[in-house]
């Protein structure tokens, strides 16, 4: 299954994530949970990314990905707050997801 979106639809998903979110985090989040992208026989693509050594799927899976990434940072990056932090991992995810 391959949904790409327009670049002005990326722009109004990412758009609301403006405020309360940390740019440190973020490049962060790029550096160390890479997303791969695997294509099938069948002709589909799916995406991966990487927590804690292992494959999580991204698809319709947001709200586990949140938690378990949250969880396995949350300790390096406690100043921020949990909001802060929660809210910075969903932009990326959705930036990924999206792309």
């Amino acid at each position: 299954m391959n949904m790409r979106i327009s670049e002005e639809e990326r722009k109004q998903i990412l758009s609301k994530y403006i405020d309360d979110t940390s740019d440190e985090l973020l490049t962060h989040l790029k550096r160390h949970f890479p997303v791969t992208e695997v294509e099938t026989t069948f002709g589909g693509k799916f995406k991966f990314i990487k927590v804690d050594d292992k494959s999580k799927p991204l698809l319709s899976n947001k709200k586990y990905l949140v938690s378990v990434i949250y969880n396995s940072i949350v300790n390096d990056w406690v100043a921020l707050g949990e909001k802060k932090i929660r809210r910075t991992i969903k932009k990326y995810l959705d930036g990924v997801m999206n792309s």
